[in-house]
């Protein structure tokens, strides 16, 4: 969706971009809405015409065929309310569809800055929570607001027809009608604003509890955050509360105006009738058409709060829409089917908020060969790793692969040879194959078995009796830390990338995993340029060159033998590095 369009539309009036293709459908039930408001209107017309003209003229064929339409087109329109709240509810369910994918696609553009910047919950609470706050008035109240509407504006032109004098009465309760919904409007938008806020908050303290439960537990936190959770709650009862109470307020008031405005009518219509200027008849029908009047205002006043409610959601959700995605493909993006893997980093800078975290990077890593990127915890290694893999951009300077810089070439493409191995590899719900699968859905079942095998996963998946089939829970959770690993090596082998980045993959490892873990990286670093920031001496010694960062800069390149006859910042770490409980270097 354009920024023009986004300016545009704003609130609910923006779900119309998802029925665009559907004006033929949105004719038809607009025809059938009119249709069902014109036969209530018309119903009370025939109903004076009865009385006046059948009734009290005594005519029982204009009494008969009055009655005939009556029952003959309220039939008809039986029928057709059913097709209007039928379509009007598809139709609604419709939009909530296309939002909600449209939502999730757009999430998924947008950059890792955008995540850290937002708490998971508070993402979950729009894609949830309010997404179902508009579909309930989409698939509920779309019916009664339009029905609704038509029928109001059709009873009041009828009642201004019917009888100007009377209509005049009627608007006696216009003016504190309108200074009420005025009153109302107005503070109902803040207080709905506040129960999405409230929940959203509710919602993101629920995704981070569920998310820390084993930490929660391991330091006897649990009465801090039940304390936490119950003071969020009754803060979103209180928002509720506050809500419900203007409702309360309001919705008497409507019903109240709905009384003065009859009585108005009855006490003007009974002295026009005594003075043969009204008939009954007339009288009749235009206390029928007046509860049109209200009913309908009564039922809009109802659906107001839903509706207002589903605008504080809409608010919400446009900010998650209109946030820019920041990694992007540009529209005349070069397509590089197959990378040769030389990387070049010139003259990068790069800074997550005020300061730099990289200062003037110059790095070059020939095809096919394997850097090996240590420093001390902060130096940078991650964040260049992550502007290798283009999650983000420079602030200054340039990140080329076979001299095209990243920002020029189609990002999709360029992903999909490019694999990434991290400290803590995050699994999905399924079975072990489908997870060596995800970055090569399209593997056959022999190939699955054959790097399995090839890493030595198989020896994992023969301790359970489904073997490769074995269900994984979300997370890995089951699996050890060192299994979850070799899964992750094992689908990053399977996608076969041209550039491979590992960011601390043999950290925290078991001696028997390890090994396993080490066979595993030998074939996987063959033959494909690499990016190694590594924890273990023996990682960094597979590596062309080792690069030492400090602070956001190169301090130090070269082999491991130059590096530790220097006797530099390098020939320090591998001490620690090789020692039998190695201090983290990242």
């Amino acid at each position: 969706m354009s920024p023009r369009a986004r300016k545009r539309r704003v609130g609910l009036t923006r779900l119309s971009l998802y029925v665009r293709d559907q004006r033929g459908r949105m004719a038809l039930l607009a025809l059938a809405a009119a249709f069902t408001s014109g036969v209530q209107v018309g119903g009370w017309l025939l109903v004076g015409d009865a009385i006046d003209n059948g009734i009290r003229a005594h005519d029982t064929t204009r009494l008969d065929l009055d009655v005939a339409i009556y029952v003959g087109v309220n039939a008809v329109a039986w029928i057709v309310g059913s097709f209007l709240i039928l379509g009007l509810a598809q139709l609604g369910q419709l939009i909530v569809l296309r939002l909600r994918e449209h939502l999730f696609a757009h999430l998924t553009t947008l950059s890792l800055r955008y995540f850290s910047e937002q708490r998971a919950g508070w993402i979950i609470s729009r894609i949830t929570n309010d997404v179902d706050a508009l579909s309930d008035v989409l698939s509920e109240g779309l019916s009664t607001l339009v029905g609704n509407v038509l029928t109001l504006t059709g009873a009041m032109v009828a009642l201004a027809i019917l009888d100007w004098r009377l209509a005049l009465a009627t608007l006696v309760i216009l003016p504190p009608t309108l200074v009420v919904a005025r009153w109302f409007q107005m503070r109902s938008h803040v207080a709905f604003a506040d129960v999405r806020t409230r929940i959203s908050a509710l919602t993101a303290q629920i995704a981070e509890s569920l998310a820390g439960m084993a930490v929660i537990q391991s330091y006897n936190r649990e009465g801090e955050f039940r304390k936490q959770f119950g003071e969020l709650n009754k803060a979103n009862q209180r928002s509720n509360q506050h809500a419900q109470n203007l409702s309360s307020l309001f919705f008497p008031a409507i019903e109240l105006f709905g009384v003065i405005a009859t009585v108005a009518v009855l006490a003007l219509g009974s002295r026009l009738y005594e003075d043969g200027t009204l008939t009954l008849g007339t009288l009749i029908a235009y206390i029928g058409l007046l509860s049109l009047i209200f009913q309908p205002l009564q039922e809009l006043s109802e659906l107001y709060g839903q509706v207002q409610s589903a605008a504080a959601a809409m608010e919400k959700i446009t900010r998650v829409l209109d946030e820019q995605t920041e990694i992007a493909s540009p529209a005349d993006a070069r397509r590089i089917d197959r990378v040769d893997g030389h990387v070049a980093l010139e003259h990068v800078t790069f800074a997550y908020g005020r300061d730099p975290v990289l200062h003037g990077i110059d790095l070059d890593i020939p095809a096919g060969s394997c850097v090996a990127l240590v420093g001390m915890s902060g130096g940078g290694k991650s964040t260049l790793a992550r502007l290798v893999g283009r999650f983000y951009d420079p602030r200054e300077g340039a990140v080329r692969v076979d001299g095209n810089d990243l920002r020029e070439i189609d990002l999709v493409h360029y992903r999909r040879q490019l694999g990434v191995v991290l400290q803590d590899p995050f699994l999905f719900a399924g079975s072990i194959a489908d997870n060596l699968r995800f970055a090569a859905p399209a593997a056959s079942d022999e190939l699955v078995e054959e790097t399995a095998r090839a890493i030595g996963l198989d020896r994992v998946a023969a301790r359970f009796s489904e073997g490769l089939q074995h269900a994984v829970r979300e997370g890995g959770s089951g699996l050890s830390a060192g299994e979850r690993q070799l899964i992750s090596i094992g689908r990053a082998l399977l996608a076969d990338p041209r550039i491979l980045i590992l960011d601390e993959a043999t950290s925290n490892i078991d001696r028997p995993t390890e090994v396993l873990i080490e066979k595993a990286l030998d074939r996987l670093l063959h033959g494909r340029t690499s990016i190694v920031i590594a924890h273990r001496l023996a990682t960094v010694r597979r590596a062309d060159e080792i690069v030492v960062l400090d602070r956001g800069r190169i301090v130090e390149r070269a082999s491991e033998a130059e590096l530790m006859a220097a006797h530099g910042q390098f020939a320090a770490l591998a001490r620690d590095l090789a020692a039998p409980a190695p201090a983290a270097v990242d």
